[in-house]
């Protein structure tokens, strides 16, 4: 994953702040970014199909719900920390887009 300003790798553990993927900061030139959407969606769409996967897997096995969704959850989590650096494609964040709840600030 590198930087779409300077081209220069962006580390992973860039991607965990509070405030998500939304608010990613470069590391070497200080650019906010943010994923490209098809990116995004690609990480979280394999991510949620592994974690479903293991669901069913550990239902079929006959674990309980709660054990089921806690698998769920563990691969969930695992596949897109592993994920998130390899896919994820990072464009510059634009500022001028209105927000999505339409107020004026």
């Amino acid at each position: 994953m590198t930087c779409p300003q300077c081209n220069q790798r962006i580390p992973a553990k860039a991607l965990w702040t509070p405030a998500g993927l939304s608010g990613v900061v470069c590391t070497n030139c200080n650019a906010a970014l943010c994923p490209k959407p098809i990116s995004a969606i690609l990480v979280f769409t394999v991510s949620f199909g592994l974690g479903d996967l293991a669901l069913m897997l550990l239902r079929h096995k006959g674990a309980e719900f709660w054990l089921a969704c806690l698998g769920f959850f563990v691969v969930f989590a695992a596949v897109f920390a592993l994920a998130a650096p390899v896919f994820l494609r990072m464009r510059l964040k634009d500022h001028g887009d209105p927000h999505l709840s339409g107020h004026r600030a």
